[in-house]
This record gives C-alpha cells, sequence and structure tokens, in this order.
C-alpha cells in the first residue's frame, strides 16, 4: 500500500513512490516527468510561483524537505507540485498545487468562496466570469470536494486555507488549486485525485 508516507527523506526514493501514486491515479504506464527542488531554495523556477501561493495557504508552518513538480503530457499543459514535509526521520506529502491552463479567454480573476455552513460555496470575484463557472452544478460540486481545507498524510491531520482560483493569462487563463492527499482504504492508501482536477479543468473551460 502507498499512503503517501514513508520511513525515508531520500529525495529519489520518495519521489519514485508518488510519482507511482500519481501515475496510478491517470492509468498511465509511462513514467511522469518530473523535476526536485529543494525545501529552502531561492532561486526563481518553473515551480516557484506555486510554492510561493502555496507558503501562503499553509503560514509557513509546514516543515517542507523538498518539492516534487510534475509536469503531464497531453493536449492541456497541467503541472501538480508536491511538498514532501519532515515526520521524524520520515516524510509523507503534505500541500498540493495543482495549475493548469485554460485556452479560452478569461475576463476576470474568480476565486471559489470559503466553505458555507450549508450548501456548496460559489465563486466570486469577476462578475462575468463567476457567473458562468456558477452556472454548472457539476462544476461547483467537484471545485468544492477538491479544494478541501483539511487531509491527512501518514497519520497527522494537515490544514491550509482554500485556493481555486481563475485567473487570466494572456489569451486564455490558468485554473490553480490547492488540496491535500485524501486517506482512502481505511488509511492504508491516499490520492491526491489528479483525474477530478483535469475533470474540474475541462468543465471550467467549457462553461468560459
Amino acid at each position: 500500500m502507498n499512503n503517501l508516507a514513508y520511513t525515508s527523506q531520500d529525495p529519489i526514493y520518495v519521489g519514485q513512490k508518488i510519482e507511482e501514486k500519481i501515475r496510478e491515479e491517470i492509468g498511465s504506464s509511462t513514467p511522469l516527468p518530473y523535476t526536485v527542488e529543494q525545501g529552502d531554495a531561492a532561486s526563481v523556477s518553473a515551480g516557484s510561483f506555486l510554492k510561493d501561493i502555496g507558503k501562503g495557504l499553509i503560514g509557513g508552518s509546514a516543515d517542507v524537505l523538498f518539492y516534487l513538480n510534475f509536469e503531464f503530457p497531453g493536449q492541456r499543459p497541467a503541472t501538480l507540485q508536491v511538498a514532501v514535509n519532515r515526520q521524524g526521520v520520515g516524510s509523507h506529502a503534505g500541500l498540493c498545487m495543482y495549475n493548469a491552463k485554460i485556452a479560452k479567454p478569461v475576463p476576470g480573476e474568480t476565486s471559489l468562496d470559503d466553505p458555507k455552513f450549508f450548501g456548496k460555496s460559489k465563486f466570486s470575484g469577476d462578475g462575468a466570469t463567476a457567473e458562468k463557472l456558477n452556472s454548472n452544478g457539476d462544476l461547483i460540486k467537484i471545485a468544492n470536494g477538491l479544494a478541501r481545507l483539511e487531509g491527512e498524510s501518514g497519520g497527522m491531520g494537515l490544514k491550509i486555507k482554500r485556493c481555486c482560483r481563475v485567473v487570466p493569462d494572456g489569451e486564455g487563463g490558468n485554473l490553480i488549486v490547492a488540496t491535500l492527499p485524501r486517506p482512502t482504504k481505511m488509511g492504508m492508501s491516499a490520492a491526491v485525485d489528479v483525474q477530478d482536477f483535469f475533470h474540474l479543468a475541462q468543465l471550467v473551460e467549457s462553461c468560459l
């Protein structure tokens, strides 16, 4: 079982195990390309902007050993950055930051509201963009489920602030979502819900 928690802090070993888990979720036999970025790295890289967003979501409280930056092949350019946190002499997967290109123009930035006591949260921000996204019930359901604020990895409870944003970028836009590992099989396994993210990106693009 692979529950995204490990007795090792070796980037090579941990990277391979997390890559296997992600590849399992997307049903691919082809290895996914990824890079390793140290947690205290100050240089600018392809994953820097996701790392900067992530620090604001967790308040800088996590002891990040390193980041794994995955690139997904296919027609829609997308990346996933997984923060690997220290857990004693081992490690576990923590904050997961997704980013995907949206081909259609995005009129203005919108973000998913914080959770409500009753019902699903909706998007707010740019009125025209939010109205289009909020009109699709499936989109709202998936966004609320994926952009979770609490998770568990290696028996440790994790909490983050909500981040599910659709932002303009040139002639198109970007979908940026932060999430946490979701325990499955009574904690013996875990998921990062890659397929849900791609489904959400498809719905966002179709609504715009």
